[in-house]
């Protein structure tokens, strides 16, 4: 059957379930849940694609979703993905008790994956290759303690759910990956394709010194003080960083001491060092280690540094980015498409896109600020209509003629490193904990 006749096809299947698809989305939007805790989300996605009699995994990463959906023939393998977890924004008026809301668009991503499956579904005897679902957890680097802690405990081996999957080899057989993210601020229905992201690593920095009473701090060591002059001499740095490297430093103090009439012994901070490029991150890194120690050795006490892998720039795929946009275009029109425009943020879909062909575009139809109590869908089922007509569309064109577009993206991609290159990356980074100079009196 024709392309075009598969797509009108596939696009009656989602208006015959337009009801379904809206309560998809209303379920998952009124459920936020943090990473690794997804726990009723992916029960709920989980369902309603096993009532689409596809073949399903799950479990793995705590709270991941895999479904295959099997055409006549298997010459490629597309995979469709989602992410589950939401961030926390107290203020937005969709937050759970907890603090926790989809304000930037998971919910959204989620269920134009389910409509996407609908479609797919009504077709899947006319596909020439197989069709992967995948709902992911954990994508906010977020509620690192709690991550940590996972870790400390077997059940997760890295912090970001693409990480953990990537090291649990779950994207096996796939030969791309396709989703489409929130455009935030951006309330009409354009697309942003081939844009890209910063990279990031993160750090917990511990200074200590020397307890005293207040009256008396000739006696003692100030952490808080070292955090200061480190914070200085972060700042101090800015300007040694080109703008080609993009380098983005925002640290934070989660401890700044214990009472006001005592010297601070024990300064907690957190920070992330973003940049265009690993080098770029990994210089930056210097830049924040320096500093530190130069702080701790400054009041004369010490500094604890653990680095944590963050997320590796994004490498969106121009093939299937442009084979994107051309789908976007016959379904938004022909003005919808912006293409150049980088995320702002991070986002570990850039470590896949360093192994296989990904593409992350974003679509409009969000009001207000990412992550803000702002944040909005505009129109909730026109967004997840059009959303899913355009991967189900996209998916069709792939895989017809003996799937002969993918197979050209398949192998006109170049990889950045191969899957053993990228889990000793993350093992090199993973608990890197050193001591600075300075010694505590």
């Amino acid at each position: 059957m024709e392309a075009q006749a598969l797509k009108k096809r596939a696009k009656l299947a989602m208006d015959r379930n337009k009801v379904k698809i809206a309560g998809f989305g209303s379920t998952l939007i009124s459920t936020p849940e943090l990473g690794f805790k997804e726990m009723k989300s992916s029960a709920y996605v989980r369902e309603q694609l096993q009532d689409l009699d596809l073949e399903m995994q799950e479990g793995f990463a705590i709270t991941g979703i895999r479904a295959l959906l099997k055409g006549s023939s298997h010459h490629a393998n597309i995979c469709l993905l989602s992410e589950l977890d939401a961030v926390m924004s107290p203020e937005n008026p969709m937050a759970s008790p907890d603090g926790a809301a989809h304000a930037c668009g998971h919910s959204t991503q989620s269920t134009q994956l389910y409509a996407a499956a609908i479609a797919l579904s009504e077709v899947q005897d006319d596909l020439e290759g197989d069709v992967t679902f995948l709902a992911v957890p954990a994508e906010e680097f977020l509620d690192l303690e709690y991550r940590l802690q996972l870790r400390q405990e077997g059940k997760i081996s890295y912090l970001s759910g693409k990480q953990e999957m990537i090291k649990l080899d779950i994207f096996a057989g796939i030969d791309m990956v396709i989703m489409i993210h929130a455009q935030p601020n951006t309330p009409a229905y354009k697309v942003f394709v081939g844009g890209g992201s910063l990279g990031f690593t993160a750090k917990n920095i511990r200074f200590l010194g020397k307890e005293a009473h207040g009256a008396s701090p000739f006696t003692g060591i100030n952490a808080l003080q070292a955090a200061h002059l480190a914070i200085a001499g972060i700042n101090a740095n800015r300007e040694t960083f080109s703008e080609e490297e993009r380098i983005r430093i925002h640290p934070i103090l989660t401890k700044g001491g214990d009472v006001v009439n005592t010297v601070p012994s024990d300064v907690r901070m957190e920070t992330y060092i973003r940049g265009s490029h690993r080098a770029a991150i990994e210089r930056g890194c210097t830049v924040v280690d320096r500093c530190a120690e130069a702080g701790a050795a400054m009041m004369g006490g010490h500094v604890v540094i653990e680095t944590i892998a963050g997320y590796l720039p994004l490498n969106q795929d121009p093939l299937l980015g442009e084979a994107f946009a051309q789908e976007a275009q016959q379904v938004l029109g022909e003005d919808c498409i912006v293409r150049g425009v980088d995320m702002v943020g991070s986002t570990d879909m850039g470590d896949l896109s360093h192994l296989m062909p990904c593409i992350q575009p974003t679509m409009g139809g969000f009001a207000g600020d990412a992550h803000a109590k702002d944040f909005k869908v505009c129109d909730p089922l026109r967004s997840y209509l059009l959303g899913g007509e355009i991967l189900a569309n996209l998916v069709i064109e792939l895989l017809k003629d003996g799937c002969a577009l993918a197979k050209t993206i398949r192998t006109s991609f170049v990889p950045l490193m191969d899957r053993d290159a990228y889990l000793r990356y993350l093992e090199t980074e993973k608990e890197n904990m050193h001591v600075g100079k300075g010694k505590a009196q």
